[in-house]
């Protein structure tokens, strides 16, 4: 009879402890690792049941790292510390090699610790001899765990039907219907361009050049290419749904940040971890097994061309990289989003690792983000025809007991990793996951919005990681930003507005030269609350979905930054509204604008002054500007 008819019988469906996962690929890999564990301890039985010393030692050192020292050390009526001070080194380097393997993708380190931890017992038992080889619970003790583990190992690999623990009606959370886009959106105010030009000055400096940026790892959620590729995603939602009509440095800082990731500087991590988690020397940060490059350097650039209509990285081989050896490695969008679908068809898990061997929810719903939105702009369907299985796979194989998102599992093992990063890893795949699979991001936001706020309404900090993922400080301020910017993608103002709240109260923002910033907060941060203020309900799934067509309505295409600063562009009625803040000084700019009717006479509001179209539909403003100028262009009559 199987556990769940036991459970219904006895009335215990709903308390009954879920072991393990449901998804069969993960329970087939659980049972797989558990059978090879229970082979070695039962092998490891078997030898330290002989009459040979090294043979005890080696078969101890095989059941636990180290553990061969410890019975040369430390079982019999003497103790030789030297040996006891090896097996607590032995010990500890396994330690940080098991967190080499999850930092790094190094797979190599754990078994080559073990086994040589296992042969220097052996040969140290050779050597100095053993204190204690007469210990008869060892091979006992060692064949028992075995078999244990191998039989839960069995267990393991059969189906397992208890589904996630339901949500209670009550604790429904509905988000309203999405209002349409305002066809006029707000200014921007001079705290939110305070906020923008921290993204600008970093995106706009020199390609060469990362003044600004944190460079604290390579591997892990510090590592430079999220901080491109996040400070792109928050430029590309500004462009979108504030600053629709403007081209000019919002366009070229999303750019810079794209052409800045093709830096070998950013991807050259990849030759390191192909190494020692795959065994090749691949430098090809396209190969495989690479989402956190690959699929968040598509989102980056499919959110650019959805928001600016520009189309550059369509064309073949315009997002290539170099390889200092000479080593081209050709790529586009397309083939970008060609590679991301393939990884994802061939893997069992549907997902696609980030280092290699550990698969994210969070990293492959950017992917899913980048197939989606390349099918927009390209009237493809490859995400239509692949998304029932992602949809099954993640749901089967990437849940914890409670229904919830686990932060990461082992693709090898099957294991899951504890929740690090606390909420926030698990409420960011229901803000990528609203434009591909948006029935999962609002169910996974109703089962995580109750533990983000008290019942008066405020807060809960408590339930947010205290660090700071983006750069390991010790603060919750990109757990604000993450769950803001998610709670206004899923239409919940109640809880972005306590998040925000929370944020300005216990991280105020501090403004220097006009740039604002918020004291030890990462650039993932910052970005994420740029998002969550300048995004709407639905934002991300309109921009990836809706992509803007390539631009022929009136637009700004240049603007000196940061002597002039944009906070409205928004193409109306044939013309163009727009308003400018001055950055500094009182010095004439020019402004650029595009997208005109050719040789057409255009009025200003500001002064009633009448200029002329070229024929290419260009035409240059000279203004000086007061503190904030409102601009309106309309075709003369």
């Amino acid at each position: 009879m199987s556990q769940v008819s036991i459970a219904r019988r006895v009335g215990l469906l709903g308390t009954l402890p879920r072991l393990g996962p449901r998804g069969p690929v993960s329970r087939r890999r659980i049972g797989r690792s558990l059978l090879v564990i229970g082979a070695l301890w039962v092998g490891a039985g078997l030898l330290s049941a002989t009459d040979a010393q090294a043979l005890q030692a080696f078969g101890l050192g095989l059941a636990f790292p180290g553990g061969g020292f410890s019975l040369c050390g430390g079982l019999g009526s003497q103790i030789d510390t030297t040996a006891l001070g090896i097996g607590g080194a032995v010990a500890a380097a396994f330690g940080l090699a098991m967190f080499l393997w999850f930092a790094t993708g190094n797979l190599m380190a754990p078994p080559l610790v073990w086994l040589a931890s296992a042969i220097g017992a052996a040969a140290y038992a050779v050597t100095h001899g053993c204190l204690s080889a007469e210990s008869a619970w060892l091979p006992a003790l060692g064949l028992a765990s075995g078999i244990a583990l191998a039989g839960l190992g069995f267990s393991y690999r059969r189906p397992y039907a208890v589904p996630p623990a339901p949500i209670p009606p009550a604790k429904r959370w509905h988000a309203t219907p999405a209002a349409p886009e305002p066809a006029l959106p707000p200014d921007l105010s001079d705290s939110d361009l305070a906020r923008l030009r921290f993204l600008l000055d970093r995106a706009l400096q020199p390609l060469a050049r990362f003044d600004g940026f944190e460079r604290l790892d390579p591997f892990q959620s510090a590592a430079l290419r999220y901080q491109l590729q996040f400070a792109g995603y928050a430029l590309a939602m500004v462009q979108r749904h504030r600053l629709p009509a403007l081209g000019a440095y919002l366009t070229q800082a999303q750019v810079n940040l794209i052409e800045k990731a093709r830096d070998h500087r950013v991807w050259r991590y990849w030759a390191l971890e192909s190494l020692w988690g795959r065994g090749r020397p691949d430098p090809n940060p396209f190969s495989s097994d690479n989402v956190m490059y690959t699929g968040f350097c598509g989102a980056q650039i499919a959110l650019f061309q959805a928001a600016s209509g520009d189309r550059r990285y369509r064309v073949p081989g315009a997002f290539s990289l170099r390889h200092p050896s000479g080593a081209v490695f050709e790529a586009d969008l397309p083939a970008l989003a060609g590679r991301l679908a393939r990884q994802h068809q061939a893997s069992p898990f549907g997902l696609i690792a980030c280092e290699p061997n550990w698969l994210f929810p969070v990293c492959n719903s950017l992917s899913y983000l980048a197939l989606a939105a390349q099918d927009a702009q390209a009237g493809t369907g490859v995400w239509q025809g692949m998304a029932e299985r992602q949809r099954a796979l993640l749901l089967d194989e990437f849940r914890d007991a409670s229904g919830r998102f686990v932060t990461c599992r082992s693709r090898l093992t099957g294991f899951a990793m504890p929740p690090i990063g606390g909420v926030l890893t698990q409420l960011l795949p229901s803000f990528f996951l609203n434009a591909t699979l948006p029935d999962v991001a609002r169910e996974n936001w109703s089962r995580l919005r109750g533990d983000l706020l008290h019942a008066d309404g405020r807060a809960r900090l408590d339930r947010l990681w205290p660090i700071d993922v983006g750069n390991y400080r010790f603060t919750r301020i990109a757990g604000l930003c993450g769950a803001a910017a998610t709670a206004v993608e899923m239409g919940d103002g109640e809880v972005a507005a306590a998040m925000l709240d929370a944020l300005e109260v216990g991280h105020p923002m501090r403004i220097v030269g006009g740039v604002g910033h918020r004291p030890h907060a990462s650039i993932w941060s910052h970005a994420f609350e740029i998002m969550a203020r300048c995004g709407r309900s639905d934002g991300l799934h309109d921009l990836a979905l809706h992509p803007a067509a390539p631009d022929t309505a009136p637009h700004i295409a240049s603007c000196p930054y940061p002597a002039a600063m944009v906070a409205k562009a928004v193409a109306r009625d044939g013309g163009l509204d727009m308003v400018l803040v001055r950055s500094g000084g009182r010095d004439p700019v020019s402004i650029g604008l595009g997208g005109l009717r050719p040789s057409r006479a255009y009025r200003r509001s500001d002064n009633c002054s009448i200029f002329m179209s070229a024929p290419d539909g260009t035409a240059r403003l000279d203004l000086t500007l007061e503190a904030r100028q409102r601009i309106a262009i309309r075709e003369a009559v």
